[in-house]
């Protein structure tokens, strides 16, 4: 009997300590938090529309936020973060790009708006589609 007593006490004593959630229901934010969004539709390879070069220029989006645009004068490279439906691009320093032969150099906008298979330039820039 005391034994019985002994074990119905600790899972008082467990279950009490309990704050009756449940963890699987629990998203992982506050009230009032936002989720982050969702970056598997802008991640890959979008292809730029013809610069006044007649190039076009490849802007890859990887995983680990890091982007590279790139054609066969051209290499930018720098992070990239989805806010509010905007790919905001932060580039690193430098970068190569040919010479004034090839045209003007190329400018990324600092952010393009994410319009279906298209990333919009925020300013000055190319219109990207998703290849």
């Amino acid at each position: 009997m005391r034994l019985l007593a002994a074990l119905l006490l600790a899972l008082a004593l467990l279950t009490g300590c309990s704050d009756g959630s449940d963890p699987a229901s629990d998203p992982g934010t506050s009230p009032g938090e936002e989720q982050p969004e969702d970056t598997l539709p802008v991640l890959g390879r979008w292809t730029s529309e013809p610069l006044e070069s007649g190039q076009t220029v490849i802007l890859t989006l990887s995983d680990d936020n890091t982007y590279v645009a790139e054609n066969e004068c051209l290499e930018l490279t720098g992070r990239w973060e989805l806010t509010g439906g905007e790919v905001v691009l932060t580039p690193d320093d430098g970068g190569t790009q040919c010479g004034e032969d090839v045209g003007a150099p190329v400018e990324l906008p600092p952010a393009l708006t994410v319009d279906g298979d298209q990333l919009v330039p925020q300013g000055v820039g190319p219109t990207f589609t998703k290849d």
